[in-house]
């Protein structure tokens, strides 16, 4: 709050400068200056400083009202695509680790809970799957820098999404190059905690995610010809 205020105080400073100066620039002149030329000049130029901070603060606001319906097109556009990524991501990982059963909120939040050990015993994950982790990766990497860099995350979003690429990363790794079961277990149920955090953290997210869910669900019920 105290930087909040500081931050307005010296936005202030040059407005209040100009008005001050305009003023004191006025009364200078109906006091001082009895030349009827000079005097229109001076009251003209008093009457610019007055008017300079009349509008920059029009340009301030306007500014700040296109920003602000942008950054909410921006949130909505974000919040649509992490939860297609986290979506894609959760589908995949559940599939390499052969976890049967309705994927949900509630499953979703069960799965941070799995015993690694568990996960090792049944995980097989192709070349392609790996391939589609990076890109998922990559996605999340755009992301976080796109929505980072114009204040659509706060710290606690960066962290949380930071932290989850770093464990795709390292999933990944494990995966192509140590093949450590164990450890890719341990990076898969990190994940899962991530996303399920990332989901109670935000309410807007949790429902495009779960619209994504039935989405993906309607899709699998259609026949197929």
């Amino acid at each position: 709050m105290n930087t909040k205020l500081r931050d307005i105080l010296l936005k202030s400073i040059p407005y209040l400068l100009s008005i001050a100066g305009g003023v004191a620039l006025f009364l200078l002149t109906v006091d001082n200056i009895k030349n009827p030329n000079v005097s229109d000049l001076m009251n003209n130029i008093a009457a610019s400083l007055l008017s300079i901070p009349i509008v920059f603060l029009l340009y301030d606001y306007s500014n700040y009202r296109i920003s602000k319906k942008l950054n909410q097109t921006l949130a909505t556009s974000m919040s649509s695509r992490l939860s297609s990524v986290m979506l894609g991501i959760t589908i995949l990982l559940r599939q390499a680790a052969g976890i049967q059963g309705k994927l949900t909120l509630a499953t979703l939040n069960k799965m941070r809970d799995l015993s690694p050990h568990q996960i090792a015993m049944k995980m097989k994950i192709k070349p392609a799957q790996i391939q589609q982790l990076g890109a998922y990766h990559t996605a999340l990497d755009d992301m976080i820098y796109k929505y980072g860099k114009n204040n659509i995350l706060d710290t606690a979003s960066l962290q949380n999404l930071g932290a989850l690429g770093l464990d795709l990363l390292h999933l990944m790794n494990e995966l192509e190059f140590r093949k450590n079961k164990k450890a890719a277990a341990k990076y898969t149920v990190d994940i899962f905690g991530r996303i399920a955090d990332w989901m109670d953290s935000d309410a807007g997210t949790a429902m495009n995610f779960q619209k994504m869910l039935q989405q993906a669900s309607d899709i699998k019920m259609q026949p197929t010809d």
